[in-house]
């Protein structure tokens, strides 16, 4: 009702001022003059008071209507004042929400951290405008207990920054908040008057001048890395809630950028610590795919002579001997594993022998294959030495009757006795420079190779063993051998074996070991691992499956307390499992085990009593299966957590009959209803009427999209209605879940601003209603000014002076330019009115620019500007109101002449896209400030709209350029920056 009769006032007051206005113009213009001629009769006296009458009757005029709409003004202000207000709560709260997404925003950005915390604290400190604004970051100290460190700070004009003050690093909380650390762990807001805290932070705080102070700790993680505040130095300050949501976002936001940066920093430190071990390692090291080399070690750099530089991007086969090459290609392609020995090359052409070993691994997310290169020129030269020794040796050894061999580190055969021949059929040099396990049966040459390693790492002592040996027509021969490490012998110099054939010896004990030997291919073979475990609770026998799981090699598990590889907190488990086996005959346990690196495993145990002196135990590892159940369970505890902890209401909702299965506490708030009633309504229970149907829409939108967003109107436990957006999502098993907000204060604060918005669109239309329909009465005055002034200035009735001709001409020159400013006004009106009419018609747009050149010319060489128009529209002919678009043309030129100084350049270029015809207008003038972009276009507005500005012009031709270039189903914009031109834009919809 107060709006419409608002409406009907300001209908009646502008009636009022439109009915005296011509009133009085009418009064003035039929009796100024007769009144005039009666009290003044001198011809200059009366040519005086000519000049100043018009000037009475605006001045005279004015008063009254001044008097008369002062209170209206008035009450017109209050009004604006209260939307205002209304607007700068809404802007407030987008620059909340702004703020946050620029936070986190920069939070996502790659850098250090360290740069990116100070723009984050400016950024919100700028939007909350608070004294002052800051992060702390906690510290262990082993003696102080947790202590805080300011380490970021930004406060306003005025505030004393508190950054280096040392009483505010490495503070103990126990000294200086204790509260305040018991309230962060638990995740909660410390947001407090500082008069209403208690010793020691009262204290505190009233040293550093702060009235009022809000913090939000931050968690890395599930650790607490420290806090965000705000402190109020000028006022005591109760914090708003938005405040507190801007912060909690940010602390979040910050929480896991600092556990990211700590992973990629973990990540980087592995990096380099491979690159270390790569460079640090013994002999070459080549990375190479496809032929060419991808990365080396400075080793293989100090073998070739090559830099590193140099070696990225070579061939391989260019490092290799030209009768090696084909070798090794073959050894890659069919991804052969061993060493082997090759002849390679230096950067200076000269060759050694290597050997080199390849195999398969991953390499920066790729696969390539690797090769680890030794230069063995010296070894070669010792072998060369040996081979001299060997002929020196072989005369004193022909005689014995067991086989003498000499193999060196490597295990390459250096020296055969002869007789090896009677034994097994092959000669001696049939057996030299080959491998020491290749004549060794396939069962044996693991052990072999093991008792090969044993002997190398105990000098000068014997040991003996026995395997089967292969003749030359291919048997196996069994032969008890003993070896002997003498590689520091000068003469001998390497490892001395003898061995004779026990192959009989051994076919009689085959027979007594069967039954063992096939009970240890049983363990050998088995996928899990089996240990065998005496009343001792030591282990007797284990498989290699298990020496996998654990680390350990077989001689170490042997003999080793069943219980000393369980981890301490599977212990009594496997105490109670142990007796249970004892007693009941079987047990299976689930425990955790130390591995030889100090790693732990998960392994279940399944146990079975063998007799009173041996059980075997089966284990496998699970951990795989417990990690992944222990990351359902953490995932569920995070969910569980987020939920209660949500700062807006969730409801999970079951698909089938779309009732609440589960709601959080803020839910609970929102709506009034406990948990209890929540969870027996669905998801159109307290869905008011008025928002049943868009309700129903959005959750069918959920159901078939698996997303939707819609504000409700939602009917709380005490009737009250309230406002919420809902987003939903659904969820992997059939359910959904839905996030509200309560956003019923920025429902009201919209209605609002749309009554406010029709208000002032009604008085706009009022006006120019008015204004379109007084066009005849405002123009009939000025029509008989600058009539009489033509007259006048034609001398039709006598020769003027140069004083009057001069007061004529100002006459005139001031009726045009108001009559222009007039016209201006009222076509403005009438567009805005809808009484504007457009008006088309198909012409030609190259007649069309050239009226526009010329036209615009004379006023370009006036100030020597450059003016270039460029046509690139093909087709000539173009539908449009040829006559607004010229005044479009007209107007934006006219500004850009006026605007560039002297010498300039103004340039017009027109081209079409499509349906649409596209003008620019540029120029080299004074530019127009960013901030005025979107402003230029309202009437009136100016750029330089001092007293004492420099241009003319009333601030209206922009506007109606604007409001024709729209009629057209066009648009315009501006480029410009101060200082460096402008450029304007528009586009209108082409018909023909």
């Amino acid at each position: 009702m107060s709006m419409m009769a608002n409406f009907k006032s300001n209908k009646y007051l502008a009636l009022k001022v439109a009915l005296f206005y011509i009133f009085m113009a009418t009064l003035w213009i039929l009796g100024s003059d007769t009144v005039l001629s009666w009290i003044v009769t001198d011809p200059d006296m009366y040519m005086q008071f000519q000049t100043y009458k018009g000037m009475f009757f605006v001045i005279a005029t004015g008063f009254l209507i001044f008097l008369y709409l002062n209170p209206k003004i008035k009450d017109f202000n209050k009004s604006r004042i209260n939307l205002l207000e209304t607007e700068s709560l809404l802007k407030k709260r987008l620059d909340y929400e702004l703020t946050t997404i620029e936070c986190m925003r920069l939070l996502q950005e790659p850098g250090d951290i360290d740069e990116i915390m100070p723009r984050i604290l400016k950024k919100i400190h700028h939007t909350v405008s608070n004294s002052r604004t800051y992060i702390f970051r906690n510290e262990e100290d082993t003696e102080l207990g947790l202590c805080m460190s300011q380490v970021y700070e930004e406060v306003s004009e005025g505030i004393e920054a508190q950054i280096d003050n040392p009483e505010l690093q490495h503070l103990p909380y126990s000294e200086g908040a204790p509260t305040l650390l018991e309230i962060i762990v638990s995740g909660q807001n410390y947001s407090y008057i500082v008069e209403e805290l208690e010793e020691p932070e009262k204290s505190i705080l009233k040293d550093q001048g702060i009235l009022a102070i809000l913090i939000i700790p931050i968690f890395s993680g599930e650790k607490l890395w420290g806090f965000i505040g705000f402190d109020d130095c000028v006022e005591e300050r109760r914090w708003h809630k938005d405040d507190v949501n801007l912060l909690r976002v940010v602390a979040d936001g910050i929480g896991e950028a600092i556990l990211r940066r700590d992973s990629e920093r973990e990540l980087i430190d592995s990096e380099e610590r491979f690159k270390a071990l790569h460079n640090a390692s013994f002999g070459g090291i080549v990375i190479h795919d496809k032929g060419f080399i991808v990365d080396v070690n400075q080793g293989f750099s100090d073998i070739t002579g090559y830099s590193h530089d140099e070696l990225i991007g070579m061939s391989n086969y260019t490092l290799i001997a030209e009768d090696c090459r084909e070798t090794v290609r073959k050894n890659i392609n069919s991804g052969y594993e061993e060493p082997y020995e090759i002849t390679m090359l230096r950067k200076d052409g000269t060759t050694y022998p290597a050997r080199i070993q390849g195999k398969i691994i991953p390499y920066k997310g790729q696969y390539f294959r690797v090769a680890e290169i030794k230069d063995i020129t010296e070894q070669k030269l010792s072998e060369e030495l040996l081979r001299e020794s060997e002929q020196k040796q072989a005369a004193m050894i022909e005689n014995i009757s067991d086989v003498i061999a000499i193999a060196d580190r490597n295990g390459i055969i250096r020296y055969k006795s002869a007789n090896v021949e009677k034994w097994f059929g092959w000669k001696p040099e049939e057996l030299i420079d080959t491998d020491l396990f290749d004549k060794i049966h396939p069962d044996e040459q693991e052990n072999t190779k093991d008792f090969f390693l044993n002997i190398l790492d105990n000098k000068r002592d014997t040991f003996s063993s026995k395997i089967r040996y292969q003749c030359k027509d291919g048997t196996y021969n069994w032969i008890e051998f003993t070896g002997r490490n003498l590689l520091d012998d000068p003469i001998i110099q390497g490892i001395l074996f003898n061995y004779h054939d026990i192959t009989e010896k051994k076919e009689a004990e085959d027979a007594l070991l069967e039954s063992e030997k096939k009970f240890r291919t049983y363990i050998e073979n088995a996928p899990y691992g089996i240990l065998i475990v005496d009343e001792n609770q030591k282990f007797v026998e284990v498989n290699e499956t298990i020496c996998i799981m654990t680390g350990y090699r077989v001689d170490e598990l042997i003999g080793m307390d069943m219980f000393s590889r369980v981890a301490p907190q599977s212990r009594d488990e496997a105490v109670k499992g142990y007796h249970k086996l004892i007693t009941t005959g079987f047990v299976s346990e689930e425990l955790l085990i130390n591995r030889r690196t100090g790693t732990n495993f998960w392994m279940r145990v399944d146990a079975v009593k063998l007799s009173d002196t041996r059980s075997i135990l089966f284990a496998r590892d699970i951990t795989e299966r417990k990690n992944a159940e222990n990351a359902v369970l953490e995932s569920e505890r995070k969910f569980r957590t987020y939920i209660e902890n949500a700062p807006y209401g969730i409801f999970i909702v079951n698909e089938k009959n779309d009732t609440f299965e589960e709601v959080n506490e803020t839910a609970c708030i929102l709506t009034g209803f406990s948990e209890k009633e929540l969870l027996k309504m669905n998801v159109y229970s307290r869905v008011a009427p008025e928002s049943q149907y868009k309700g129903i829409q959005g959750y069918h939108e959920l159901k078939s999209k698996g997303f939707s967003s819609v504000e409700l109107k939602i009917l709380q436990k005490n009737g009250n209605g309230v406002w919420m957006r809902i987003d939903s999502v659904r969820l992997s098993n059939g359910r959904f879940i839905m996030f509200a907000n309560d956003i019923t204060e920025r429902k009201d604060a919209e209605f609002s601003l749309i009554e406010a918005k029709m208000l002032a669109e009604e008085n706009n239309r009022m006006k120019s209603e008015f204004l379109a329909n007084m066009s005849h009465e405002l123009r009939t005055p000025l029509t008989a000014i600058i009539g009489f002034s033509d007259v006048l200035n034609d001398e039709i009735f006598g020769e003027l002076n140069y004083k009057q001709k001069r007061h004529v001409k100002h006459i005139n020159n001031g009726g045009r330019h108001l009559l222009d400013l007039i016209n201006d006004v009222l076509d403005l009106s009438k567009v805005e009115a809808g009484k504007m009419e457009l008006n088309r018609e198909v012409f030609s747009i190259s007649d069309l620019l050239g009226d526009i050149r010329e036209s615009i010319s004379p006023m370009a060489l006036k100030k020597n500007i450059d003016l270039e128009i460029t046509n690139h529209i093909e087709s000539q002919e173009i539908s449009a109101d040829k006559m607004k678009l010229k005044q479009i043309l007209l107007n934006l030129l006219s500004n850009a002449i006026k605007f560039t100084p002297d010498n300039g350049k103004v340039s017009v270029t027109a081209i079409k896209e499509d349906s649409e015809i596209k003008i620019s207008v540029s120029d080299t003038g004074i530019g127009i400030p960013e901030d005025m972009h979107e402003s230029i276009f309202s009437p009136f507005t100016q750029v330089d709209s001092s007293n004492k500005r420099e241009y003319g012009g009333t601030g209206l031709g922009l506007a109606l350029v604007k409001q024709f270039v729209e009629m057209h189903n066009g648009s315009i914009w501006l480029e410009s920056n101060e200082g460096e031109g402008s450029i304007f834009v528009f586009t209108i919809e082409d018909l023909n």
